[in-house]
């Protein structure tokens, strides 16, 4: 029997290709990442896990009617305190002071999953993030290793993948949690349809975060001048 979390895996699948065949992700697997991008894509990350413990809280506070359910963004609020440690951790590695670096507003697509969810946590339903961590944590469990066994190719980051690899084996265990929290929840069809509509939301704006990163890692002069880059190197060109 088919559970409603396969059913909605295979109606996010759309969405998924966009960031599993992201321009991003080629350019990792194919040996062409930079350190701006790298260095940019670790700044996209920082800004969403440091806000993460925030929302889960709060979507915690907010569930105080369903006592299970805000167990269950207590605890994952938990396991998501420091991440943002870990992005620090990593952009020093790569030479970069996090001070200088970090003071920037996120891109859109780390803004869109920050608002999306405290919206959701405090004015919506708070059920609905469980799509977003469904989106995350599947992205951590199966991209994630992926991506941290092609970055070994690069010197520069030899040093700087405790992000990527703390979230490609955590998550493993995290999206287990979730997929039980979904078939829970989705008991309710209205609720159902709530958290596929935020999966789908997330995925595009984790395909828009990698944009981002791309952008941003490319033509942000300030950004090569930091790490020591020449100009030309972090325009791509």
């Amino acid at each position: 029997m088919t559970t409603r979390y396969e059913t909605a895996t295979a109606e996010v699948a759309a969405e998924l290709a966009l960031v599993e065949e992201h321009p991003f992700v080629r350019t990792i697997l194919d040996g062409k990442l930079t350190k701006p991008v790298y260095a940019a894509y670790l700044r996209e990350s920082y800004h969403l896990v440091h806000e993460t413990p925030f929302f889960l809280s709060a979507a915690a506070s907010y569930s105080r009617d369903e006592g299970w359910l805000q167990d269950w963004f207590l605890d994952l609020a938990i396991d998501e305190r420091h991440h943002d440690r870990l992005c620090v951790h990593d952009l020093r590695n790569l030479g970069l002071e996090p001070a200088d670096f970090l003071g920037s507003r996120p891109g859109l697509g780390t803004w869109t999953m920050v608002s999306q969810n405290h919206y959701l946590a405090t004015k919506k339903d708070p059920a609905g993030i469980i799509g977003f961590a469904a989106a995350t944590e599947g992205l951590g469990a199966e991209l994630a290793p992926k991506a941290a066994k092609a970055l070994v190719q690069y010197p520069f980051t030899h040093d700087a993948l405790s992000f990527l690899k703390v979230h490609s084996t955590e998550d493993v265990e995290h999206i287990e949690e979730v997929k039980k929290a979904f078939e829970r929840v989705a008991e309710s069809d209205e609720r159902y349809e709530l958290m596929v509509e935020i999966w789908k939301f997330t995925l595009r704006a984790y395909a828009q975060l990698f944009t981002d990163s791309v952008e941003r890692g490319e033509h942000d002069a300030q950004l090569a001048a930091l790490l020591g880059e020449p100009a030309t190197t972090a325009a791509g060109e």
